[in-house]
């Protein structure tokens, strides 16, 4: 005969849950209990010594032994307490280190659930847990929305930099020939007209040609990110009028093309926050490619800015905040460093090593600007 699964008794299952029972208590009971058990354990060791001892000792024993037991309980007091309160202040101390790595920048780190704890306690830490998973939904959500942004963004550039250069370009250089035409006039008043039409129209046309390059250089994609900073440095300097010099070093191959357009944008940034509000004599783009990494530095001897009072109004706030983004999405990140006065260094900073974390930002970046 096969004997069938046996079922644990009343006494079974109430010595299994009693534990776990205890356990679960609020630390106000978990610390009465752990003080009413000192205390009946010191009446009935104090009770029994009398009986056996105390009877027949001298005055001077039985203070010694009054003294022992006043020793031993306070200890075993304070033991007691102290191993009751830090297991069920456990949880506190977890939540302050969650706390304290998230202020640094970890938002991965989540309070752990521990064994001896206060049930009070531990719902505040699913709740702080909560939170936080709610938040990186939220963050995650909107670096989505950012990348939608971004996105549409590109896309705009590439189709008004076609439009300007397929139509507005086009009818501005069929109107500056007709114009060459009417040079040859016999009327002095229309060929005074024609050159000065002329010359109007060619001043358009570099304007649209300039902002062509401004919002999506063909050398970019043509020659690669050297030659456009190159290019990018020439046109801020001429319309500055200051030196804004380029180098670079390390690595002189080209890059997987979103990273080359994310460097090529916070350059741009940068250097058209140098414009609007910097007031500097000089600047500089600094590019290297090495050691698995691509860093973009543009810097500036300006008035510098307060990064910590940085007004979204003003657009460089939105400005610093675009470049973080397009950063992000490549699994890059962004360092600004401004002294007021004594200028302003914007470090932009990509890997390009294939470990999964570049691996994803690549991919995102090329399913955002695709």
């Amino acid at each position: 005969m096969v004997a069938g699964p046996t079922t644990p008794s009343t006494g079974q299952r109430l010595s299994v849950r009693l534990p776990d029972r205890l356990l679960r208590l609020p630390i106000l009971y978990k610390v009465l209990f752990a003080n009413a058990a000192i205390v009946v354990v010191g009446a009935i060791g104090g009770t029994w010594t009398t009986l056996r001892v105390a009877q027949s000792a001298d005055v001077a024993t039985q203070t010694e032994l009054i003294l022992l037991f006043a020793t031993i309980g306070l200890l075993l007091s304070v033991v007691v307490n102290f191993l009751a309160l830090r297991a069920a202040f456990q949880p506190i101390i977890s939540l302050e280190r969650v706390a304290a790595a998230v202020r640094s920048g970890d938002n991965t780190a989540r309070a752990l659930p521990t064994t001896f704890t206060d049930p009070q306690v531990a719902r505040l830490a699913d709740t702080f847990n909560a939170t936080l998973d709610e938040l990186a939904r939220d963050r995650e959500q909107l670096r989505f929305l950012s990348g939608q942004v971004i996105r549409a963004q590109e896309d705009e550039r590439n189709r008004i930099a076609r439009e300007l250069h397929d139509d507005t370009a086009q009818i501005l250089f069929a109107q500056l020939l007709r114009l060459t035409g009417m040079k040859a006039s016999p009327h002095e008043a229309v060929r005074a007209t024609a050159t000065e039409l002329e010359e109007m129209t060619v001043e358009a046309i570099e304007g649209v040609r300039r902002l062509a390059l401004e919002l999506r250089p063909p050398s970019l994609d043509d020659l690669g990110l050297r030659e456009a900073l190159d290019g990018l440095a020439q046109r801020f300097g001429e319309q500055l009028g200051i030196p804004v010099q380029f180098s670079t070093s390390g690595d002189r191959g080209r890059l997987p093309s979103e990273i080359e357009l994310v460097l090529y944008r916070v350059a741009q940034e940068a250097l058209t926050n140098v414009a609007k509000h910097a007031r500097a004599s000089r600047a500089s783009i600094e590019l290297d490619k090495q050691d698995g990494r691509a860093t973009i530095v543009v810097r500036d001897d300006g008035r510098g800015f307060a990064l910590e009072s940085q007004a979204r109004s003003d657009g460089r706030g939105l400005g610093l905040f675009g470049m973080e983004e397009r950063l992000s999405l490549v699994g890059g990140s962004l360092d600004i460093e401004s002294r007021i006065p004594g200028g302003t260094t914007v470090v932009g900073r990509v890997p390009l090593s294939s470990g999964p974390a570049a691996n994803a930002g690549a991919t995102t970046m090329k399913r955002e600007l695709a």
